[in-house]
């Protein structure tokens, strides 16, 4: 994760050529200091990277995908291999 103004970006090292939706990817959290997480809309930024922010959160240091006890995420790779859930925080 590499944090840039008030945004987050998640590098996926495991991308085969890039995410099979554009538009519309949901299931992410992110957080700031308070360490409150805060439902957001994500969007790819280059082959594989995607880019996560707030209006809610100023200063992100943590994001977090699909990590609730029941949630459905639609981020796929090209091979339509669905994205595990994971967290960047240890707390």
């Amino acid at each position: 994760m590499e944090i840039k103004d008030s945004k987050a970006i998640i590098h996926f090292y495991n991308v085969p050529a890039c995410f099979s939706r554009m538009d519309g990817l949901v299931g992410f959290e992110i957080a700031g200091e308070d360490k409150i997480f805060h439902i957001v809309k994500a969007k790819p930024c280059g082959v594989s990277q995607i880019e996560i922010s707030s209006d809610e959160v100023a200063q992100p240091i943590a994001v977090r995908y699909c990590f609730r006890n029941f949630e459905i995420g639609n981020v796929y790779n090209s091979r339509e291999l669905l994205m595990v859930p994971f967290r960047t925080d240890n707390w």
